[in-house]
């Protein structure tokens, strides 16, 4: 398959990817209902991070274009369908979005963490704790913060709520890279902190208490956000 390979610019790499794929498919090198080649030769072709590949897969799975199985992931829908999903890729990148998005997450994550005080399985508690020990061992790994939202979706046994989180921490990778690296030891101490608290009153089955948590912990985002502002 000979996919152009992404020249960095304006947009951002999930954008891109998709733009990559529409073209494939626009040019029949890739059919709807086959397979896409693997994560890894798809990345190299593309000349991007697996990373920032799975970020877009996470987005276009999400909207039912493709379809995951096993270690391959099949074409769902056609190019006009993934030209629209574009548009879920293109809210991320809106200079005066991340309000949007703090009060987006603050809406959802308190429901959240209010449902898993009440369905948390020891099986996802653990899940939970994982992500937290994750991130104390690899302080830089931001991978590791959506670990820790990821698993508490799931905790809340509600399939749209877990969905959208997934979602949304994709849309909002590049500004955990960007607080992991330029907020670097003060935030990492704070969130992690933070993160602690919040799975002690989900342990506890507090909902307020866990509700209050978290909307300090989203407080905490927000306050680093604003420091450090996107300049690309």
């Amino acid at each position: 398959m000979q996919l152009e390979k992404i020249q960095y610019a304006s947009p951002k790499i999930p954008e891109l990817v998709m733009q990559a794929l529409i073209a494939a498919i626009d040019s029949n090198q890739i059919r709807v209902g086959e397979e896409l080649p693997s994560e890894r030769d798809l990345a190299e072709t593309l000349g991007v991070g697996r990373g920032s590949l799975r970020e877009c897969f996470a987005i276009l799975e999400f909207l039912g274009a493709i379809e995951n199985r096993g270690n391959r992931k099949v074409v769902m829908r056609d190019a006009d369908y993934i030209q629209k999903a574009i548009s879920f890729v293109r809210a991320s990148n809106q200079p005066d979005i991340q309000q949007d998005f703090n009060e987006f997450r603050l809406v959802n994550e308190v429901a959240i963490v209010g449902l898993a005080c009440q369905r948390a399985t020891a099986e996802d508690l653990a899940s939970i704790y994982q992500a937290i020990e994750h991130l104390e061992a690899q302080p830089d790994d931001y991978m590791a913060d959506v670990e820790f939202h990821d698993a508490l979706a799931v905790a809340s046994h509600n399939v749209m709520l877990a969905a959208t989180i997934h979602l949304t921490n994709s849309m909002i990778a590049d500004i955990r890279r960007r607080l992991f690296t330029l907020g670097s030891h003060e935030y990492q101490q704070r969130t992690q902190a933070s993160h602690r608290a919040i799975y002690e009153a989900v342990m506890a089955r507090n909902a307020e208490l866990a509700k209050r948590e978290m909307e300090l912990h989203l407080a905490i985002v927000s306050e680093f956000t604003e420091k450090y502002p996107d300049r690309d």
